[in-house]
């Protein structure tokens, strides 16, 4: 048999609710100042930063990010950043992370390919327009981007443009291995595409 909820139920978890915010509130009220930095993850932060080679993608991320506020203008620490958020998971705060290094060095084809990967992630796997605008200023400025020419490909046999695909993927399937699988399995889905 389902439960059932009363009217008194709803009032009791409002109320609840109600209590819970109240304290929270209290304790902030009495605790907390506004702008006063979270103390112990401060803290953890600078301890992970002592061991850098024991880091999680996520942790990394942290203490690169301190880098980065420290030093708002560093195109390096800025690319790190972006490879280390990509890596935890956080394609947006990825993204960020490389436009920022474009903004200051916007020849990096590689920041820009990092860049669409990045938007292709946070769009679940689509390619976009923007992503898709990021790795061809990424091919721009240096044609041997192969991940830039995969995606590239990918958007175009998305719309059904067979002889795109075959065009931007020609040198990645030149470049890999004739007995790499991967290889094969571009020949065959331009063989299939149409």
């Amino acid at each position: 048999r389902a439960p059932v909820v009363g009217a008194r139920d709803r009032l009791w978890v409002l109320g609840g609710i109600g209590l819970t915010a109240a304290a929270s509130l209290a304790l902030y009220l009495g605790l907390g100042a506004p702008g006063m930095a979270d103390q112990a993850y401060e803290t953890r932060v600078r301890d992970w930063a002592s061991s850098p080679e024991t880091l999680e993608p996520a942790q990394a991320a942290a203490v690169i990010g301190r880098i980065v506020k420290d030093r708002p203008d560093d195109h390096r620490a800025l690319t790190m950043l972006g490879a280390a958020r990509f890596e935890a998971g956080d394609p947006i705060g990825a993204a960020s992370a490389f436009r920022r290094a474009l903004a200051i060095q916007p020849d990096d084809a590689q920041s820009w390919a990092r860049l669409g990967e990045s938007l292709v992630r946070a769009n679940e796997g689509a390619v976009g327009g923007d992503a898709e605008a990021a790795f061809r200023e990424a091919l721009k400025r240096d044609p041997n981007q192969l991940g830039a020419r995969y995606f590239l490909g990918e958007a175009a046999l998305k719309r059904g443009d067979k002889a795109g695909a075959a065009a931007v993927w020609g040198p990645l399937i030149a470049a890999l291995e004739p007995n790499d699988p991967r290889r094969a399995d571009l020949q065959n889905r331009l063989g299939g595409a149409g």
